[in-house]
C-alpha cells in the first residue's frame, strides 16, 4: 500500500490529472502549492487523517440529459492513485479482451475494429445472411446496487478495498444509484458485468461477441438461438439487479444493417462492411458550426478554436465510410463562415 499513496505516486497521479483543466482556479492553487499538496496529503493518508470531499452535482447535456458530478481536484489526484496502482490493474486482468470500454489500449476505435473482425470471420462462414442481437441496459449507473459494486471489489486486496468503498460511499449516498463523473465509478461499469461476459463466452459458447459498458453486441446466424441468448442475458441481467431497454434491445438482419457507437454498419453480399456515421451526430455537429460561427461573428470565438473544432470531429468520421459526408461539411463550413461577413 506505501507504493500507492506515497509522494512520487501522488505527485504523478497530480500530473495526469491536470490534463485539460490546469486552467480552474482550483487547480491552479494546487499545481501553484504542488509539492506541498502532495507531502501533505501523503501525512494525512499515512496517519489516516485524510477526508474525502464533497463532490458538486453537475448537468450533462450531451449526448443526452443526465446528472454528473464533480469532484475536487484534491480528491481526483487521491483517487486516481487507487485507480491506476491498484484498483484498475488487479480488477481488469480478468476481463475477457472484448470487453473494450474505458481501458488502456482500448475505447470505441478499439470496438470497431473488433466489430469489423467479427463480421469479416462471419462472411467466411456464412456470408451476409444472419442475426444481430443488441442489448442495451437500462439506467444502468442510475440501477447499480452498491452492494454489487462493493462485491465486485471484493476481489482485490482489503486494504484498497475498503479505501475505494470509503470514496465511493462519501460521494453516493443511498443503496443504488451511481452519476458520471468518477473514474472509480467508471471502473465498477466496466466490472460488474465481467463475470456475466465470461458466462456468455463459456457457458453460452457466443463466439462473436463485444460489449463496450452497457452495450452488449452478438452476431449469430440463426434467429432462435439469438432469442435464447437474449432470454438467458435478461435472466443473468435481473439477478444483478438491472432491466433490459425496450427501446435498444433488438435482433436485426444481418443484411438489414445496425447501428453500433454512433455508426451504421451495412455488409454487402460481396462482403464489403459499409460504416457511415449516425445522421443524428451529423445534425449535433451542423448546429454546432453554426453557433459557432455565429460566436466568431461578435468576437467571442476566435476562428482557430473553430478550425480545431472541425478538425477533430473530421478525424473522429474518417473512421468510417466518410469521403461524400466530409466534403458536403466542408461546404457547410465554409457557408457558414461566410455568412458572417
Amino acid at each position: 500500500m506505501n507504493e500507492i499513496i506515497n509522494y512520487d505516486h501522488i505527485y504523478d497521479s497530480m500530473m495526469k490529472c491536470r490534463k485539460t483543466v490546469s486552467w480552474k482556479p482550483s487547480v491552479k492553487h494546487y499545481l501553484l502549492n504542488s509539492v506541498e499538496e502532495s507531502l501533505k496529503m501523503e501525512k494525512e493518508l499515512e496517519n489516516g487523517t485524510w477526508k474525502n470531499g464533497r463532490p458538486k452535482k453537475i448537468t450533462i447535456t450531451y449526448p443526452k440529459r443526465r446528472e454528473g458530478l464533480s469532484i475536487p481536484f484534491r480528491d481526483r489526484v487521491y483517487q486516481r492513485c487507487l485507480n491506476d496502482g491498484a484498483l484498475y490493474p488487479q480488477m481488469t486482468r480478468s476481463f475477457i479482451n472484448n470487453n473494450c470500454a474505458c481501458q488502456l489500449k482500448k475505447g470505441t476505435d478499439f470496438a470497431r475494429k473488433e466489430i469489423k473482425k467479427h463480421l469479416w470471420n462471419y462472411y467466411c462462414h456464412f456470408g451476409n445472411h444472419g442475426y444481430v442481437l443488441q442489448i442495451d441496459i437500462h439506467g444502468y449507473y442510475a440501477n447499480m446496487s452498491h452492494k454489487l459494486v462493493d462485491d465486485t471489489f471484493s476481489s482485490i486486496e482489503p486494504e484498497i478495498h475498503d479505501r475505494c468503498m470509503d470514496v465511493l460511499n462519501a460521494q453516493y449516498s443511498g443503496d443504488i444509484g451511481y452519476n458520471p463523473g468518477s473514474q472509480m465509478v467508471q471502473i465498477a461499469g466496466i466490472s460488474v458485468l465481467s463475470k456475466l461476459d465470461h458466462y456468455i463466452k463459456e457457458r453460452l459458447r457466443v463466439k462473436h461477441y463485444i460489449r463496450y459498458m452497457d452495450d452488449y453486441w452478438i452476431l449469430t446466424d440463426k434467429r432462435d438461438q439469438a432469442e435464447e441468448w437474449l432470454t438467458e442475458i435478461k435472466k443473468q441481467l435481473g439477478k444483478l439487479g438491472f432491466t433490459t431497454s425496450d427501446k435498444k434491445t433488438m435482433i436485426t438482419p444481418l443484411n438489414k444493417g445496425f447501428l453500433f457507437l454512433g455508426f451504421n454498419y451495412k455488409m454487402t453480399g460481396t462482403g464489403k462492411i459499409i460504416m457511415t456515421l449516425n445522421s443524428q451526430s451529423t445534425r449535433h455537429e451542423r448546429r454546432k458550426l453554426k453557433r459557432m460561427a455565429a460566436n466568431v461573428k461578435k468576437g467571442t470565438l476566435d476562428e482557430s478554436k473553430m478550425n480545431e473544432s472541425v478538425n477533430s470531429w473530421k478525424a473522429f468520421v474518417e473512421h468510417g465510410n466518410s469521403y461524400k459526408l466530409i466534403n458536403r461539411m466542408n461546404k457547410f463550413y465554409e457557408e457558414a463562415l461566410n455568412a458572417k461577413h
